[in-house]
Order: structure tokens, then C-alpha cells, then sequence
């Protein structure tokens, strides 16, 4: 039956949706031309160490195919014979990352296709190869970290729980550790940009990133919007282009030096052509994930789950994702189903039609999936052809026609396979709602570890910290981490830098017949809303901690997940957070009744959970519990008058106190007369002791069952109890002037009550059979 909560005043890694999708788009059908027999064997590479640089860890060329990071994997395609690629790939940028941790800069993994510095080596001349350095590699690093940061990132936006055939960090850890690698990632990534010394590729790179972070936003508003198609192209080239462009601007920069100018192809052209293979990989995942027989290591249709719009769906809005996920499936194949809402003017893919290299056909008899593989088949022979008029190399355009290949694969196998739909979110998460989840990450991890959260509770209850001294070791760990996190909560919006109405004093405003403050600070709509938003985010948090999934956040996984062991409901916690939502904006509680409902939230539960914590669930001690909450509180009520008036704030009953003719008006002009030296008005008195009563009665009931409760639970509750009921002692001591005095209790009378409380316990015996009754 433990107490109120005390709460002082009156009341890398892994990916997100469209981006490498599981074992990533990489390694195509078709990828030709031996790179082994090319210059980069006899270049600087291929002998140990990059263009000369500090690399002492082993050559970086050569290795089998199999090990390196295209071959294998669902969507991993054909090698040929005796092209490490994907070797090289890897060595160049592990050596690039073995230079970036020296200057103290921690890399993201290297792990999935790699498809942008990919893009960036096969868009390389051959005769050139042989001049790649640690720049080169460099600039391919901080792309790769970039795409790994957007992908933390998007998993928290999207709710993205499984990529590359695995749980993604978020799943494993939660949002505070994906958005916390994302953020390492991609600070480091610029730092890793500024090593290759090629002004214009930082240029590039950075615009890339900003543009990056622009198409995430312009998708997330694409459902909603008029015409969604007229925008997706802008969606696809920022999203997914600009980073495959940055890569493919460093192939003009090879064999530069600081200032020279530029050789072979520009970068900047380059850079267009990235986009554009950027774009048309966007597209090819869009459309993968409607196709259940395809394997890209993410759940299937999580676009439509989260009502992402993509250009499968022709001319469709938002009313497309009203349906069923397996009816959405089953339509996207259905012969006929392509109709009128697929059929577009065509320009920004080529024009209508199917290429004759398809087989396919785009008639109104198609299917959704056969309309858009049409597209995508359209936009790869002119990706193709603009390719080899540059006279790239063959990996690159092995690269597409594999792409284009198993979408043609999957748009025959069509429904066939079965398809295992994600849970449909509450709703898209905001970008806001993700820095939110940040912010309280950040404060909890704060708290230090385990072992410090009993200073961050002795910090802030110093009644029930003296209490606590009285439990043995291991149940008052369990009590002070019980008290931590709901003093946590509380502070969620006690600490919101003054926003809502917590002005902190009230700075010549007044205070209205309602309690509100008219201070222009309290209480703006921006500020209400981002303290719902909060309270909202972590009653999330709580709920995944309580499910069993690790959040990354300590004190939501240590104190949920022993809630949930024990069996202990989680409305409790729910509603300790809902009681503090009622703490967001200034409210008058009318009757006696009203208030209880707002005591038993921010107190009575504490009380409840405790008391079920160690092992006693009788509804007749509960229900003490739940009074020993409510006298706490109102207690806290009484002593706390005054600095909640200052915030715009008053938990007295209204009835009450128009029993006893006090007003809010009233109340301020009291508060202003006992500083200048006035006393306190006997109407007033009378409605404090009346208030003081209540609370007694309901201390008196919760000694009684106090015995009840195991031996080692009793004592320190009976202490707590009672040393909190002498503040309203001290406040008689005080002249009632509560509007300017804050009563509180020294040591010494601490010691003193604690006597009187166990003296209580002693005086209260249970009484026989009761136990049994009950």
C-alpha cells in the first residue's frame, strides 16, 4: 500500500522503407566485364595500401566473390566469372573507414549492396581505375554513412521494424538507439566528406544530404495531397537520387588533385545521371513492395501500411489505402485493374506504351502491376541508353537490366506467393513526434545508470527517500525505481522549459474566475500541443517496454518490464501518464469527486502499484492504497496554494470554496496582503482544515490496512504516511499562509513523525480471520 507519487507541487545498422530493402536491389542479372584483369590490380589499391596512405592492414584488393558485399542475398544477381567487384568495393571503403576512425570518427557498418559507392566505382573509366586513392573511397564512406543515418531515420518515422532479413535497431533497441546511430552517422559522415579535400564534391555531397532529408518530408505529405503523381518524381530524385548523385560525381574526381580542374566527365553531369539511377532504384522498390513473391528482406506492403504514396498506384489517392492490406494485394494483380487510374500522359516516363523488349502489355485489360512494370521497363531502356552513350561501364548497365529483371519476374508470379501483411501504425509518424522520442531519450539516459536513479529519487521526494531507508536492500530498489520513473513522467512536463502554463511566477498577469493566467507565455496552443505530443510519444515507449520489446531507454525497459513479470496491469502506468496530461493546461476541478479522479491518477495508482509489486492484490487493501494516495495528495494541495496560483493554477474544489466565499481573485489578493503582513483570512482557514480533513480521514483509513501488508512493506509506509501528514502540521505552524510559505519538515521532525507513524502502525493490529474474510 505505498504512497502517492509525490509529486511536488499541487497536483549501424539497419534500414528504413525504400531504401536498400533488406539484402538490398544490388548485384543485378547481367553484371559483366572482369574488373580483376583491369588497371585497379596493378593500381595503388591493389598494392596494400591507398595512394599511398597510412593503410598498414593488408591489400585491399582481391578476395572471392562470395565474401564481398554484391554477391549472395535474395537479390544479389549473377557475377561474372573472376569479377571481384564487390571486393574491391569493400576493401576500399574499410580502408577509408580504418583512416576516418583514426581522426576519431566512428563509421557506420559496412554492410548491404553498397549500390551508391557501387555507382560511383562503375561510373569510373576503366583507364582510370588505377588512379583511385583514399579520396575516392573517402567520399564513397560518407555516402554509405549517410544512407545508413536516413535509414535509423526513417525507421523511427515509419515504424520500420525488419530489414535486410532481421530486426532493424529500432526493434532491437528502440528509437532512442536508432535515431542516436543516425544522428552519429551522419554528423561523421560530413567530417568524412571534408577528408577528400574536393571542394566541389563537398559541395555536392551537402546539397545531396539537405535534399535527402527534403524528400522524406515531401513523401510523407504525398497521400495527402491533390495530385500526388505530379510530385512523386520530385519525391524520388530527392529521397533516393540525390545520394546516388553524390556518388556519382566523385567518378569525374579521380586522379584530381586539390585545385586542378576538372577531368574527363564533370561532375555535375555525373551527379544528373546518379539521380536519375537514384530515381529508377526508388521506383523498382516502391514497386517490390507489392510483390509478395519477391524477397527484399522488409515486410511486405509496409508502404501501404503506412499510407506512403508511390507511383504504382497511377492516379489513386489517398482512398487506396481504405482497404484491406491482403485486398490491397489482391488488387494490385487483378487483370483489369490497371483501368483508367494508371493511364498517365506519360512525360515524365517516356510516353505510353510497353517497350517491345517487355512482353508485356500496358491495355486497359492489365493489371496495376503490369501498367507499372510498363513504366519501369520505359524509364530503364532510356536510363540504359543515356549510360552507354557516356560509355560507362558494363556493371552499371548490369546493374539496371537486373533491376528490371525481377520486376518482370515478379509482376508473372503476381499473388501467387503468400504474403505476410505488417500491422497497419496508428498513424505515420512525424518527424516531430521523432526528435520527441530523442528529447526523452536523452533525458532518461541522462538519469545514469541503474544504480544512480536512487540519487535522481532522493533528489526530488525527499519524504518517501527517508521512508525507503526503513526496506530492505532489494525491495527498496524496487520502490525508488517505481518512484524514478513516475517522478520521470512528471517531469516530462513540469520541465518543459515554462511552456503551458508553467510561467513560473506570474509577471503581471492575473488570474481569472476560471484559475487561468492571462501571461501571454502560459498556455500557447504550440506549447500545449508539444507537451501532448511528449506524454503521448512516451506512453508509447512505455507500452513497447511493458510488451517486451527493448526501447534503448533503461528506465522504461527496467521498470515496465518487471511491471509486466509481475503481472502488475499496465492501465496503472497508463493512467499516472494521463494524470499528468491533465497537469498540461490549467483546469478548475468543481467538486471533491472531480479532483479524486486527478488524484487517483497522479497518486493512488503509485499506491496500487506498489502494493502489487510485493505480492498483495485484496481489493480491500487496494482500495486503502488508492485513500493513502489521495490523502497524500491533497495534502500536497494544501501545502502548494500558492505556487500554483502563481502558475495559472488551482486544485481546491470550486465547490468548496465557494462554501466558504473564497474566489481565485480573492486568492491573489490574499496572497499579495500576507506578504505585505496581513494575516490570512478565517474563511480561508476554515477551507484549508476543511480540506485537511479529508485528508485525515483518509490517512486514518489507510493505517488500517497498513497490517496487512508483508512486515518489511508496513514500517516504511506507516513513516511515509504520517511524516507526509505532518506538513499540514506545518502548515497551521506557518498561520496557514500557504500563498507564500512553503511548509516542509526538517530532519529532526522527520525522526519524530517516523516514531509517531510506527507508534500508528502498532496501535492498528489486524484483526483475526480478517485476511481470510477479505
Amino acid at each position: 500500500m505505498g504512497s502517492g507519487v509525490g509529486m511536488d507541487r499541487g497536483p549501424g545498422m539497419d534500414g528504413g522503407p525504400g531504401m536498400d530493402g533488406g539484402a538490398g536491389l544490388g548485384g543485378g542479372a547481367g553484371v559483366v566485364g572482369p574488373v580483376a584483369g583491369g588497371p585497379v590490380a596493378a593500381g595503388p589499391v591493389a598494392a596494400g595500401s591507398v595512394a599511398g596512405g597510412p593503410v598498414a592492414d593488408g591489400p585491399v584488393a582481391g578476395g572471392p566473390v562470395a565474401d564481398g558485399p554484391l554477391a549472395g542475398g535474395p537479390l544479389g544477381g549473377r557475377q561474372a566469372e573472376g569479377d571481384n567487384t564487390g571486393s574491391v568495393l569493400k576493401a576500399g571503403l574499410e580502408c577509408a573507414a580504418r583512416l576516418a576512425r583514426r581522426s576519431g570518427i566512428e563509421t557506420a557498418p559496412l554492410r548491404g549492396k553498397l549500390l551508391r559507392p557501387f555507382a560511383a566505382f562503375s561510373l569510373v573509366p576503366a583507364a582510370r581505375r588505377g588512379l583511385l586513392d583514399e579520396r575516392f573511397w573517402l567520399g564513397c564512406l560518407a555516402v554509405q554513412m549517410v544512407h545508413e543515418a536516413s535509414l535509423h531515420h526513417d525507421d523511427v518515422l515509419d515504424g520500420g521494424f525488419g530489414r535486410r532479413n532481421g530486426a532493424t535497431l529500432l526493434a532491437r533497441k528502440g528509437p532512442g538507439a536508432a535515431l542516436l546511430a543516425g544522428d552519429i552517422y551522419l554528423t561523421g559522415s560530413y567530417r568524412v566528406a571534408l577528408m577528400t579535400g574536393w571542394d566541389d564534391f563537398v559541395a555536392e555531397f551537402v546539397a545531396a544530404v539537405a535534399a535527402t532529408v527534403r524528400g522524406e518530408k515531401l513523401q510523407g505529405e504525398l497521400a495527402a495531397a491533390p495530385d500526388p503523381a505530379a510530385r512523386y518524381e520530385e519525391v524520388v530524385r530527392a529521397k533516393s537520387g540525390a545520394l546516388f548523385g553524390a556518388a556519382a560525381s566523385l567518378a569525374g574526381c579521380v586522379g584530381r588533385k586539390p585545385g586542378e580542374g576538372v577531368l574527363t566527365l564533370s561532375p555535375q553531369l555525373l551527379r544528373e545521371l546518379g539521380v536519375e539511377l537514384g530515381a529508377f532504384y526508388q521506383l523498382v522498390d516502391d514497386f517490390l513492395d507489392y510483390c509478395p513473391a519477391e524477397n527484399t528482406g522488409k515486410p511486405k506492403l509496409q508502404d501501404f501500411t503506412n499510407r506512403t504514396w508511390t507511383f504504382v498506384l497511377g492516379t489513386r489517392g489517398r482512398e487506396w489505402f481504405e482497404r484491406a492490406p491482403a485486398e490491397a494485394a489482391r488488387e494490385f494483380f487483378r487483370p483489369g485493374s490497371a483501368g483508367t487510374d494508371c493511364i498517365t500522359d506519360g512525360r515524365a516516363y517516356g510516353g505510353g506504351g510497353m517497350s517491345p523488349r517487355v512482353g508485356a502489355s500496358q491495355s486497359a485489360g492489365g493489371s496495376m502491376a503490369e501498367w507499372a512494370v510498363a513504366r519501369l521497363a520505359q524509364r530503364a531502356s532510356a536510363l540504359v541508353d543515356r549510360l552507354k552513350a557516356l560509355r560507362t561501364g558494363p556493371e552499371i548497365v548490369g546493374l539496371v537490366d537486373g533491376w528490371t529483371g525481377r520486376c518482370l519476374k515478379a509482376a508473372r508470379e503476381g499473388a501467387s506467393a503468400a504474403i505476410a501483411v505488417p500491422p497497419a501504425p496508428a498513424g505515420r509518424r512525424r518527424m516531430s513526434e521523432a526528435t520527441t522520442a530523442a528529447n526523452i531519450a536523452a533525458r532518461a539516459l541522462a538519469l545514469g545508470p541503474r544504480s544512480q536513479w536512487g540519487r535522481y529519487f532522493s533528489r526530488n521526494s525527499r519524504t518517501f527517500s527517508f521512508a525507503s531507508l526503513l526496506f530492505p536492500a532489494a525491495e527498496r530498489r524496487r520502490v525508488r525505481e517505481i518512484y524514478a520513473f513516475c517522478r520521470f513522467t512528471d517531469d516530462l512536463v513540469d520541465d518543459a522549459d515554462g511552456l503551458a502554463g508553467r510561467s513560473g511566477g506570474l509577471a503581471g498577469g492575473s488570474v481569472d474566475s476560471m484559475g487561468t493566467s492571462s501571461d501571454p507565455a502560459v498556455g500557447s496552443a504550440d506549447a500545449v500541443a508539444r507537451l501532448h505530443e511528449t506524454l503521448d510519444v512516451w506512453a508509447e515507449i512505455c507500452g513497447l517496454a511493458y510488451e517486451g520489446h527493448s526501447t534503448g531507454i533503461p528506465l522504461a525497459d527496467v521498470v515496465m518490464g518487471s511491471m509486466a513479470e509481475e503481472r502488475i496491469p499496465f492501465d496503472l502506468a497508463s493512467e499516472l501518464i494521463e494524470g499528468v496530461r491533465m497537469d498540461v493546461e490549467p483546469r478548475l476541478y468543481p467538486t471533491m469527486d472531480e479532483l479524486r479522479r486527478y488524484t487517483y491518477r497522479v497518486a493512488s495508482v503509485v499506491g496500487a502499484w506498489l502494493t502489487q509489486a510485493f505480492g498483495v492484490r485484496g481489493a480491500w487493501v487496494l482500495e486503502r492504497a488508492h485513500g493513502l494516495g489521495h490523502g497524500m495528495q491533497l495534502t500536497n494541495i494544501v501545502r502548494d496554494v500558492g505556487e500554483d496560483l502563481a502558475m495559472g493554477r488551482i486544485y481546491l474544489p470550486a465547490d468548496r470554496m465557494a462554501a466558504h466565499d473564497v474566489t481565485p481573485e480573492s486568492l491573489a489578493a490574499m496572497k499579495a496582503r500576507t506578504r505585505a503582513g496581513s494575516a490570512v483570512e478565517e474563511c480561508y482557514i476554515e477551507l484549508l482544515e476543511e480540506m485537511m480533513t479529508v485528508a485525515d480521514s483518509s490517512y486514518a483509513a489507510a493505517y488500517e490496512g497498513m497490517p496487512y501488508l508483508p512486515p518489511f512493506f508496513r514500517r516504511p509506509v506507516a513513516v511515509a504516511a504520517q511524516v507526509y501528514r505532518g506538513i499540514q502540521d506545518k502548515v497551521r505552524a506557518n498561520g496557514y499562509d500557504n500563498l507564500n510559505r512553503r511548509a516542509y519538515t526538517t530532519l529532526r521532525e522527520k525522526m519524530m513523525l517516523a516514531n509517531q507513524g510506527l507508534g500508528r502502525l502498532r496501535g492498528n493490529p489486524p484483526q483475526p480471520n480478517f485476511a481470510d474474510a477479505r
